[in-house]
């Protein structure tokens, strides 16, 4: 039975419940492939879909998300795998066939102003693509890393094993009386949170996406969880969740805990309902995030005093067909 390879520039253009059937199928996918959490960065960021399917009697076997990113400091654009998130091409049969037509169409969906194809992943699960990846043109550098806890051990276990700083800041949060909500995935909720979150990236110099991009997240919301302490009669900051069912994963995905919360200790006891709730709803690993891979960095850390321990996310590149790009590596470089 032929296959045949398409690009859309919509995920509206794809049933939901078609390109969801891959992510549900496919080895390596995660709830960064869902079609909710792709529709989210379309249609709340400014980034430009270009996702490549291969499908077999009309419906998809295989996926391979981008968007186009431009690179403001050389003005050119990269197709991303994908941005916010982590990405790569999955299929559910016919693997082999599949992810080289997949590979395949990248040339054709670049054009002149865009230099390259980056796939960022998570965790080591794409290491099984490595040579198919190589043989395609494709480099592997490493930038940063995600910090995994295992929560199928008894919390108790968990809890002797974090960072003596960490176990003293839980203990003097439970001294004081506090509440943590789960608080319905709404579009006043997300607000509320965007606020402090921006606030956080402001004061850390972070990237910091659209306030439209969490009000679309109201529309994915059975993989939405948002925690806020309540202490001395009002929030004391929140995070935000995101439900990884296809790997077991809670992952953190962003923090709404400002400077003031600090005395709260916000941090530890939204982190310890975290775990307990991943625990009890039966996931696997408890995701502190991203940071860089520098152990002198303090976000580094602050995620490895909770006794998580660092995964490389393994991210491939390679450049198409454009005069430019040897130029821009070598600018990349000097930049760096």
């Amino acid at each position: 039975m032929s296959l045949e390879v398409t690009t859309i520039e919509t995920i509206e253009d794809v049933d939901r419940n078609q390109w969801n059937h891959v992510v549900d199928h496919a080895a390596v996918s995660s709830v960064y492939h869902r079609h909710g959490w792709l529709r989210a960065i379309e249609f709340g960021t400014d980034y430009e879909p270009r996702h490549i399917l291969v499908l077999k009697k009309n419906n998809p076997i295989a996926i391979f998300p981008n968007f186009l990113v431009e690179d403001d400091r050389f003005l050119v654009s990269h197709l991303t795998s994908i941005e916010q998130g982590s990405g790569g091409p999955i299929a559910t049969t016919e693997e082999e066939r599949a992810i080289q037509l997949l590979l395949d169409e990248v040339e054709d969906v670049c054009d002149a102003t865009v230099l390259s194809n980056q796939i960022q992943t998570r965790g080591q699960r794409y290491a099984r693509y490595h040579g198919l990846f190589e043989e395609n043109g494709y480099r592997q550098k490493l930038a940063d890393c995600d910090f995994e806890l295992d929560i199928t051990r008894e919390w108790e276990t968990i809890l002797s094993e974090m960072d003596s700083s960490r176990r003293r800041a839980i203990k003097q949060g439970h001294d004081n009386e506090f509440e943590i909500i789960d608080k319905a995935i709404t579009a006043e909720t997300m607000s509320t949170f965007y606020e402090g979150f921006q606030s956080v990236m402001k004061r850390v110099g972070g990237d910091i996406p659209p306030r439209q991009f969490f009000l679309e997240l109201v529309n994915f919301s059975d993989q939405i969880k948002i925690f806020a302490l309540h202490a001395d009669g009002t929030e004391r900051g929140s995070i935000l969740l995101l439900l990884d069912d296809e790997q077991e994963i809670v992952h953190y995905q962003e923090s709404a805990v400002e400077q003031a919360h600090f005395e709260y200790n916000a941090s530890e006891l939204l982190h310890e309902h975290a775990i307990k709730w991943g625990q009890e709803n039966g996931y696997r690993t408890y995701d502190f995030g991203g940071t860089e891979l520098d152990f002198r960095d303090g976000l580094y850390q602050f995620k490895a005093k909770f006794g998580a321990r660092p995964v490389p996310a393994l991210i491939w590149e390679r450049g198409c067909s454009t005069p430019l790009w040897p130029v821009y590596r070598a600018g990349r470089y000097l930049y760096q």
